[in-house]
């Protein structure tokens, strides 16, 4: 009789503990409270739209969404020395991790031709004193809103949310310095190292309602470098009298080509793409300089270092043979290349085709495009996936002035996003 009392109760005990563990972690309804927080969400993404700021100038912007966190339960804002940028804190009531979510908040100068009721009609003016017109023509409207929306179902679920959310309302990402920045304030240190950092990025070559994620090496280097190149001027009837600097820049942007055809490992990808050169003032009349501009791509950190060595050599062996004088050559070092932590791109996508299906989960190819996103990755484990926000019956591309991404992607997006911190905690 003792070892069957002794027995019920240890089932008991087994049954109460499987039926709290269960209760612990089901999945709530992410539907229905993504529903409740839709239309103010969109009405953020319009408004964000509607007065887009340039890079380092987005004071407004900052202080919308200084007002939006202000009205969401649980937020905690995090002092520091963030710029335009923002810092904030959800805690969950149970143990748990910190995770990070980084949203970009800044626009392009284009002037917008959407003729959509809330389009961008703001201008401002560039360090050179050109007047130009501004617009969120990346979709970080789209990243911003999402974020919101995400938050708002989070705080909701914040008593059963095991773990805390560091976001992060990041300035600055088109000039490839937000980021950067962010980290050297900061936004990582007291205690705030989170345990993965996670991001999105709308794309408009995947459909609304799908969602693409790249493992590995998923976004490039993106280093540049200009290059003044000596001659001696002259007069165009008499070329041998002169050291002629436009055919040296000629023959460099041909070589770099070649450079990179003969010299880099075809299985290893590398641009240099040679995108703005400028010298003398009349056709018959041998200058004294050339300028050239040109960007690098890579992906790898080897390669990276070992295109710049391979470029400088190039340009001053060319000046050399020409019998020209040492060029002036300045290279830049900009944003580091994107890494997908494969292990939490393979959680990602597991909670993604929950949410939209299997057959709206893609896998895209890596890209040379940059984003400054990847310096948190450096820092920590992190992805970064495209949510589709594309229009079957309208080809867009980002950075146009007729980008209009399909705006039901804000609510598809903010449940994704909630479920993916969700899954990501537990």
């Amino acid at each position: 009789m003792t070892r069957l009392v002794i027995r019920i109760t240890i089932a008991a005990t087994l049954l109460v503990v499987s039926v709290t563990t269960t209760l612990c972690f089901a999945t709530p309804d992410f539907a229905s409270i993504a529903a409740d927080h839709e239309a103010a969400t969109i009405a953020d993404r319009r408004h964000l739209h509607e007065f887009p700021e340039l890079s380092g100038r987005e004071f407004t912007t900052q202080a919308y969404l200084r007002d939006r966190l202000a009205e969401i339960p649980g937020i905690e804002m995090i002092d520091g020395d963030w710029g335009t940028g923002l810092v904030a804190i959800l805690r969950g009531g149970q143990p748990g991790p910190l995770i990070a979510w980084r949203a970009d908040i800044d626009a392009l100068p284009i002037t917008e031709t959407t003729g959509l009721p809330f389009a961008s009609t703001l201008r401002d003016t560039l360090s050179g004193g050109r007047t130009v017109g501004v617009m969120h023509a990346c979709g970080h409207d789209i990243h911003m809103s999402v974020a919101l929306g995400a938050m708002r179902i989070m705080a909701d679920l914040r008593a059963d949310m095991a773990g805390d959310i560091l976001w992060i309302f990041q300035p600055a990402e088109e000039t490839g310095a937000g980021a950067e920045a962010m980290i050297a304030a900061g936004v990582f240190a007291d205690g705030r190292t989170p345990r993965l950092a996670l991001a999105l990025h709308d794309h408009p070559t995947i459909e609304c309602g799908m969602m693409g994620a790249c493992p590995g090496w998923a976004s490039a280097n993106v280093d540049g470098f200009e290059v003044v190149v000596h001659g001696q001027g002259g007069h165009g009837a008499y070329p041998h009298n002169a050291i002629d600097p436009v055919s040296l820049a000629a023959r460099i942007v041909l070589t770099l080509n070649d450079l990179v055809a003969r010299e880099i490992d075809v299985h290893t990808p590398a641009i240099i793409s040679v995108g703005s050169i400028h010298g003398g003032a009349k056709g018959n009349v041998i200058p004294e300089s050339v300028t050239l501009q040109a960007t690098v791509r890579t992906q790898d950190d080897t390669t990276r270092a070992l295109i710049k060595e391979k470029i400088e050599r190039t340009v001053r062996g060319l000046a050399k043979a020409a019998g020209a004088p040492e060029p002036k050559l300045e290279y830049f070092w900009g944003t580091p290349s994107g890494y997908n932590d494969p292990e939490l791109v393979a959680r990602v996508r597991e909670t993604a085709r929950r949410v939209l299906g299997d057959e709206n989960v893609i896998t895209y190819a890596p890209g040379m495009g940059g984003e400054d996103f990847s310096r948190y990755g450096r820092e920590v484990p992190g992805v970064q996936f495209r949510l589709g926000v594309g229009r079957p019956d309208r080809p867009m591309t980002l950075h146009s002035p007729d980008f209009d991404p399909d705006e039901r992607s804000v609510g598809i997006g903010m449940r994704l996003v909630a479920e993916i911190l969700w899954d990501a905690l537990r």
